[in-house]
């Protein structure tokens, strides 16, 4: 059987990067895990990020995946260098918030929207001192949005009024772009989009996530050549039906 490409999320956020892997490379074996039962990851402290994304990733290393991607903002800033230890031979691609890429794209105003642990990171920081000058971030924890994803999009009355509060500065001085700086996020881009109550563009870097695994398997030989259809299997720490009818209503959702 072909080796799978192993994608971690804290939960079910990192469907919206399965997504774009898997309309980037749709012959490749995907083997999904979600650590629904530890979510949120942006709440706790680095050292318990480490431990929860390590003790999730180590049993999937015995599908003797050929790439493993960290579909996470928050562990991929606290653990990715400890995943990779788990598995030295084993390419370990991670996700960070597309403040860059908003930069680049023009955009001098810009709102972060990720965890509280991302935001506070060393990762992010480097980011924001990396920016040139004159350009203005605005960063805000927002984990109501991981429930509401979580929960499967069932309370968007409940996360409108949380964001219509978090949100208020960004709807008082309006900003060019939203980072969405946890890969829940892209579920909730419409709600984040009526909170602030004007039209702004959207970065997340799922689509270089992808892309970055792609050249890492073309460069060690790892892609898949037959043309045959892929395959995705779900996996959940929460292994209920619910959250696996869940996982795959998320896949099939637009974003």
């Amino acid at each position: 059987m072909t080796s799978p490409i192993v994608v971690f999320d804290s939960g079910l956020g990192g469907i919206s990067v399965l997504k774009k892997l898997a309309a980037l490379m749709p012959n490749e074996r995907y083997l999904y895990f979600g650590d629904s039962a530890n979510a949120p990851y942006g709440t706790r402290e680095r050292e318990e990020i480490v431990r929860l994304a390590t003790d999730a990733i180590r049993p999937l290393l015995s599908e003797r995946p050929k790439a493993i991607v960290i579909a996470c903002n928050t562990a991929t800033a606290a653990a990715r260098a400890q995943v990779q230890a788990l598995a030295p031979s084993v390419p370990v691609i991670g996700i960070r918030p597309a403040v860059l890429q908003a930069e680049a794209a023009g955009c001098r105003r810009i709102l972060t929207l990720a965890s509280a642990s991302t935001l506070g990171s060393a990762s992010y920081a480097e980011q924001l001192a990396q920016c040139r000058p004159g350009t203005d971030v605005l960063s805000i924890p927002t984990p109501e949005i991981v429930t509401y994803v979580e929960d499967g999009l069932c309370d968007r009355a409940g996360l409108l009024s949380a964001l219509t509060k978090a949100l208020a500065p960004a709807v008082k001085d309006p900003v060019e772009a939203v980072v969405l700086g946890c890969t829940h996020y892209p579920f909730a881009k419409d709600v984040i989009r009526t909170a602030l109550g004007y039209d702004v563009r959207f970065f997340d870097a799922a689509d270089d996530v992808a892309h970055e695994v792609r050249r890492t398997l073309e460069a060690g030989n790892a892609r898949e050549e037959s043309d045959a259809s892929g395959d995705i299997e779900f996996r959940n720490s929460l292994q209920t039906p619910q959250m696996l009818s869940k996982s795959r209503m998320l896949f099939s959702m637009p974003v």
